[in-house]
């Protein structure tokens, strides 16, 4: 099984989380921003204009972000490399693939890291049945959560302290 690429590519991305996260004012944001709304330091080339000054102009939060590699995956195997930038009428297709995809990664993510521990074999099936599950849909479910949340539940039985 081959799963995606789980950290953020940033060059392969049209900056989803700039236009498809919100943010509210405060330790983390120096500004209010609604989701669906460009982050006014997002550059026409999808890169920050401040980039390199995000912690001391209040962007801790952007600096903290990862989605897991959801934005690159939507961008280059959903849409094929085109932006919503150059083709606005991609915007609400692309913010709605992504915020559906950035959990399922986030999910991954934390299989992965399940998976460095000396799982019980019925776990480490299950953690590779949700792999496999999870890497192949592009939108989550009821039964998928409860299934990762049962599973996170008996891992974490078998792993505490």
């Amino acid at each position: 099984m081959e799963l995606p690429e789980l950290t953020s590519d940033c060059s392969n991305c049209a900056a989803l989380c700039c236009l498809g996260m919100s943010f509210q004012k405060g330790d983390d944001f120096a500004i209010d921003k609604a989701s669906g709304t460009p982050c006014p330091n997002l550059g026409f080339d999808h890169r920050c204009k401040i980039h390199s000054t995000l912690k001391d102009d209040g962007f801790e939060g952007c600096i903290k972000f990862d989605c897991a590699g959801a934005g690159q995956r939507v961008t280059q195997m959903r849409f094929n490399g085109e932006s919503w930038q150059d083709s606005p009428e991609l915007l609400f297709a692309m913010m709605r693939d992504f915020e559906n995809l950035r959990p399922l990664h986030e999910r991954m993510v934390q299989l992965e890291e399940a998976g460095k521990h000396a799982l019980p074999e019925d776990l480490e099936t299950e953690r590779l049945a949700l792999l496999t599950r999870t890497a192949r849909i592009w939108a989550d479910t009821d039964a998928l959560k409860r299934r990762f949340n049962t599973f996170l539940t008996a891992v974490a039985k078998v792993t505490a302290p």
